[in-house]
């Protein structure tokens, strides 16, 4: 493959995040209009996930051979009544300028202007079983100690990993010294689950 090539992709990556920027601010601006900011951005999340697990939706959305007037009937019929009719809207204007392609962009670009507008970080924890809510709260409260932001906490399961836990904010997985304050919350959950098994079987071992 020629160096030429190899660039390619990069270029593609490049526009598709400036895309995503560009839509992604036009979207909160509606949403600090309206005060419905936080509901459009969740319903992007939603809308994103689906088209995820619809690839022939998806492929329909995209396709430049889909006329626009079926593309948007498409969009009523899938989520009018069930999202913001501010957010229809505008993923009818992402449809006419032929960039659904670019919604996983937007919606990221959209969580992370977002969380810069506010003074939050979010942060992706990915670990081999799902983990209780309260850990999860745990890891919030840690990292935002050792970040000095607020953190949002969203938990991912990967069965591939063996143990531990991956924790990723943007680009960054962060140090041993976070990964080290995480490893420690994981060692106190899993003792406070085998207190809570072993708490039980003394008391069905004594009745």
């Amino acid at each position: 493959m020629s160096e030429e090539a190899q660039h390619i992709p990069t270029v593609f990556d490049t526009e598709k995040a400036s895309i995503g920027d560009t839509y992604a601010k036009a979207l909160i601006g509606v949403g600090q209009k309206n005060g419905s900011t936080e509901e459009l951005l969740g319903g992007l999340d939603s809308v994103v996930d689906a088209i995820g697990q619809l690839p022939r939706l998806k492929s329909t959305l995209e396709s430049p051979r889909v006329s626009f007037e079926a593309k948007s009937i498409l969009l009523d019929k899938a989520f009018k009544g069930k999202l913001n009719k501010d957010l229809i809207s505008f993923l009818k204007i992402v449809t006419s300028k032929g960039r659904f392609d670019c919604l996983g962009q937007i919606n990221g670009s959209a969580t992370r202007l977002y969380d810069e507008l506010t003074g939050n970080v979010l942060a992706e924890v990915i670990t081999a079983q799902k983990v209780e809510q309260s850990v999860a709260d745990e890891i919030a409260s840690h990292l935002g100690k050792a970040l000095g932001k607020k953190v949002l906490v969203k938990t991912s399961v990967n069965p591939d990993l063996i143990g531990g836990m991956v924790v990723r904010i943007g680009d960054t997985i962060h140090d041993g010294s976070i990964r080290s304050q995480l490893n420690q919350i994981r060692t106190k959950a899993i003792k406070k689950t085998s207190d809570q098994i072993r708490q039980s079987l003394d008391k069905f071992v004594k009745a």
